[in-house]
């Protein structure tokens, strides 16, 4: 029995008595469903503090009102009348007919019971019979394809939240010519799964989770359905979306503020990871050969220890440059004028240099520091835990300290804050923190630097501090891989990786790529050794580092080799690619073989690069001092 329906130009959508959602054709024939096995339910926390589940159609009383917002028009649903609980809940149903959009929405409005979750709101699943593809939105995104023989690695009742695992808030499904594109408005607080199972079906599943304990505001996302809508135009169709909330603003937007992007355009990272007094001299050598040999060089400033400098913990083993590093009276040996030194050298010969802060409040064996080496805050309190409540307090405290220590940082990285898949918690009982508040408050950290002519960095590309941060250490790399065996040197990607994530912002970000020698971590951080990295690296149109090419130690070991040189020629070759597409488009990324192995990417500029995997060669066309022939790249 169908409860309501809404009718746009080209499709129909009912919501069934058991609040099942199918989406019709205007003929009446079927286009997409909701799965039935997994309808909406509920968690409720009553008030003894018990938790009940409950599906949303045991709603016993029922009533419905029109509903209004802008184009797109629709009813409301009140649900009540759950047996065991008060809980009433608003969904919302509305729809734009020109654009083919579905607005949900859920809400709880009254009871003094709680409700801390709305799970499978909605699932939808696809035969893989009908072939087709999901988009995840995974990394740089992954097309997972009906004939994918793998399952998704760690699927399950996990899933994900999005702005941590999942890089944007937008997924997709393709089966024939008809697609769904699901965009999540409020998307702080909702976990999506995504589940593959071979020769039986692929689903996407949302499921709202509380915030701070309660679900306090509206949860909604928008679909979208159309024919012949692929991934590249679901890509443009978030762009568009980005761009209208706020969410994008390109390089060449920020370079007023923070000319400094445009300088880091021009270099190649160089990353000397942990200050070591006896490599100094060797490392400014290896600028200077860098420079010499035609490289401009965005220089990695080593990072030292946050529990001040000691001769018992050694250098490099305790370099965390953790937030409270920057405050520490004798960071290393010398004092802060042996850093501001170093850093006036780096910039004496031409290069750019990029600093590195993280929240850790431990060293890296695990252990607290010790009270009477803890610093503390300018008021004397003492700094303990990470808490996103002050988390700006700190990032200006840290602004603050580099700038009257006298060291010139152009760039400032945050490890961290756009990594992780649980984002975000607060250590701190009495500042409890909503996961909105710790995005907010780290964008706030990115901006704040900005203001201080600093440009703002963060660990792996996400959409949400896209507008307030420039750089990333990462489009993806080993966590935002889809792999059968993560971080442990996987043997081929599950699914096919694609640049969906640089088809919304590639011009609107700088990131690196693991592509083939980032083993500072563990074994399993790179690309797949089989899967041409050097040709990934232009296709994901990341920026140049040295330290991601294979076997590449700073201080340099080998500079009169023969592998040296064709290091420095790939670099050359990369950073010629790099600068002319870093601020353009990237409008569009097409299979030209039935295999896959031969892709193309096209740039807004005008400049097009073909890549062939199979044959490990790639050809580039309106880039000066490229030819447009087929070239293999060096051999590192």
């Amino acid at each position: 029995m169908c409860v309501l329906q809404l009718s746009g130009t080209g499709i129909q959508v009912l919501v069934s008595n058991q609040l099942g959602l199918s989406i019709l054709a205007r003929d009446g024939s079927a286009l997409w469903k909701s799965a039935e096995s997994h309808g909406p339910t509920i968690a409720v926390r009553t008030a003894k503090g018990d938790i009940r589940d409950l599906p949303l159609s045991r709603a016993s009383n029922v009533t419905t009102s029109d509903y209004a917002e802008g184009k797109h028009q629709g009813h409301a649903l009140r649900l009540s009348g759950f047996t065991g609980t008060d809980v009433a809940l608003e969904l919302v149903f509305a729809i734009d007919p020109d654009a083919e959009e579905v607005v949900v929405q859920v809400a709880q409005v009254a009871g003094s019971d709680t409700v801390v979750s709305v799970d499978h709101l909605y699932r939808f699943e696809k035969p893989v019979t009908d072939g087709g593809y999901v988009v995840l939105p995974h990394g740089s995104g992954y097309l997972i394809p009906a004939e994918c023989p793998d399952c998704l690695p760690g699927q399950g009742p996990k899933g994900g939240f999005i702005g941590g695992r999942w890089s944007l808030p937008m997924f997709g499904m393709v089966r024939g010519n008809d697609a769904i594109c699901v965009i999540v408005e409020t998307w702080w607080d909702c976990d999506v799964e995504a589940e593959h199972v071979p020769g039986h079906h692929s689903a996407l599943n949302f499921t709202w989770r509380d915030s701070l304990g309660k679900l306090d505001y509206p949860r909604r996302f928008l679909i979208r359905f159309a024919e012949g809508m692929d991934y590249v135009a679901m890509a443009k169709l978030y762009r568009t979306y980005a761009r209208d909330h706020g969410l994008l603003r390109t390089l060449e937007e920020k370079v007023a503020r923070t000319p400094a992007i445009l300088r880091y355009i021009e270099n190649i990272l160089f990353r000397w990871p942990a200050w070591n007094a006896s490599d100094g001299s060797a490392v400014l050598s290896d600028l200077l050969k860098m420079r010499e040999a035609g490289l401009g060089v965005n220089f990695f400033f080593p990072k030292w220890s946050s529990a001040g400098y000691s001769p018992e913990r050694g250098t490099a083993n305790t370099a965390n440059a953790g937030w409270q590093a920057y405050l520490q009276n004798a960071p290393v040996p010398g004092g802060w004028e042996t850093l501001a030194d170093l850093a006036a050298a780096v910039h004496q010969l031409g290069c750019t240099i990029q600093g590195f802060v993280g929240p850790r409040t431990q060293d890296p064996d695990g252990q607290r520091y010790d009270e009477d080496r803890y610093p503390r805050d300018p008021s004397g309190q003492l700094l303990h835990d990470l808490s996103t409540h002050d988390a700006l307090d700190r990032t200006r405290w840290v602004l603050d300290n580099i700038e009257a220590r006298g060291l010139k940082y152009d760039v400032l990285y945050f490890d961290g804050y756009s990594a992780h898949h649980n984002l975000p918690q607060d250590f701190s009982p009495s500042h409890p923190v909503t996961r909105r508040q710790t995005f907010e408050a780290q964008s706030a950290c990115f901006a704040e630097t900005r203001l201080r002519g600093i440009m703002p960095g963060g660990e792996l590309a996400r959409f949400w501090c896209m507008a307030d941060c420039d750089y990333f250490f990462f489009t993806d790399w080993s966590s935002d891989r889809l792999a059968n065996t993560p971080n442990q040197g996987a043997s081929a990607p599950v699914g096919e990786p694609v640049p969906v994530f640089q088809l919304v912002f590639h011009d609107c970000h700088i990131a690196g790529f693991s592509g083939g020698g980032y083993a500072l971590y563990a074994p399993g951080y790179d690309w797949w050794a089989d899967r041409t990295p050097r040709l990934y690296e232009l296709l994901f149109a990341s920026a140049p580092a040295y330290n991601w090419l294979p076997d590449s130690p700073v201080p340099v070991r080998d500079w009169d080799s023969e592998r040296m040189d064709r290091r420095l020629g790939w670099l050359k070759r990369w950073i010629t690619y790099y600068r002319a597409v870093a601020t353009s488009e990237m409008v569009s990324h097409r299979f030209l073989s039935a295999d896959q192995k031969r892709q193309c990417v096209e740039f807004a500029n005008g400049v097009v690069a073909e890549f062939d995997m199979a044959n490990n060669r790639f050809r580039v066309i309106g880039i000066a001092g490229f030819s447009g022939d087929w070239e293999k790249p060096e051999e590192l």
